[in-house]
């Protein structure tokens, strides 16, 4: 039970890595990258955002209408049919 506190409380310090680009990413890692919503296809709660950076994010929210809006996205990458993308924990529209 102590281990799994510890690991808890590691896994809610650890700092995003900031990436760039999409040929920057690894799957599995924690990240946080920022661009300009160039897409948007939403399918009900969720949604799949493309970035000028070439980053797809995938999230459980409603983006609709936010194109050309920045934001700042923390989560994990994944692959999916042999493509990485950015599972979103946390996004931050830029004003």
């Amino acid at each position: 039970l102590t281990g799994i506190l510890v690991l808890l409380f590691l896994a809610a310090i650890t700092k995003p890595k900031q990436v760039l680009s999409y040929k920057d990413l690894k799957p599995g890692e924690y990240i946080k990258t920022s661009g300009k919503i160039t897409s948007i296809n939403q399918y009900g709660n969720f949604a799949v955002i493309k970035l000028d950076n070439n980053i797809s994010i995938i999230c459980n929210c409603n983006f609709q209408n936010k194109i050309n809006k920045t934001i700042i996205v923390k989560g994990k990458v994944q692959e999916y049919k042999r493509n990485l993308q950015l599972q979103a924990e946390e996004i931050i529209t830029r004003q």
